[in-house]
């Protein structure tokens, strides 16, 4: 399989797309033909969240040239709103996040460091959870942090992950990603609990582009949870999925 080569002046979406990254539920009228996909957020009732489009950094992280466009993008945004020199060290939340947050440490000359994944028991039929270990990297006290990530959905978890993050005594000034999705927060989020509650972190993301999101009893969406037409298995099957989309 040849590298995927950005195309001078390529629509970021669209350099996703040529990687195969990108999943549209394909429809006939309002009946989907293809399944939902899980996000990470959460319904009162402990549900996923669920939609139609799939945004999946990990078929990007195999071709460096297209990782680093989306790397180059934040990296002008950064240099455009003068934060560039707002932080020394850039943090990777795993897979796609520390992908492609080393990639813009190297182009922005900061340092780079990443957490661990470690899975949490997750009941069957939800979409698995993980917590952050930075035990194999030092922080100086107060080290200022952007925090990469390959897609911001909702930020209901980034609350806890700016936690454990902080945990390691740096303090997290920046929020930077290659898809910022969220149908709420447009250039910042605030977060709501720990150590960082009340304070508007920046959010610097390659493609700004909010897609909507339902929670599983929604009528949008609620016939086809009936039905079980929801793939919670996104990545492991994601040639199975792209292949209903294209049919």
């Amino acid at each position: 399989m040849k590298p995927i080569i950005p195309l001078p002046g390529e629509d970021l979406l669209n350099l996703g797309k040529r990687c195969n990254a990108v999943y549209i539920c394909p429809k006939d009228g309002t009946k989907r033909k293809g399944p939902l996909v899980p996000y990470a957020g959460k319904d009162d009732k402990g549900r996923n969240l669920v939609g139609d489009i799939y945004f999946n950094f990990r078929r990007i992280e195999s071709h460096m040239m297209a990782v680093e466009a989306f790397a180059k993008a934040v990296l002008t945004k950064l240099k455009y709103q003068e934060l560039l020199d707002t932080f020394d060290t850039i943090c990777g939340i795993p897979q796609g996040g520390r992908t492609f947050g080393q990639e813009l440490a190297r182009i922005a000359g900061k340092r780079f460091t990443y957490a661990d994944k470690k899975p949490k028991p997750t009941e069957a039929g939800k979409k698995q959870e993980y917590t952050w270990d930075l035990s194999q990297f030092e922080f100086e006290q107060g080290e200022r942090v952007a925090m990469a990530e390959d897609v911001f959905n909702n930020y209901q978890n980034t609350d806890t992950t700016l936690t454990e993050i902080a945990a390691s005594g740096a303090n997290i000034v920046l929020l930077v990603g290659a898809l910022n999705r969220s149908p709420i927060y447009e250039t910042s989020y605030t977060p709501k609990s720990g150590p960082f509650e009340g304070i508007a972190l920046p959010v610097i993301a390659a493609i700004r582009k909010a897609y909507p999101e339902y929670e599983q009893d929604d009528p949008e969406v609620a016939a086809d949870i009936t039905a079980g037409n929801i793939e919670l298995e996104v990545k492991k099957n994601w040639v199975k999925l792209c292949a209903t989309m294209n049919q």
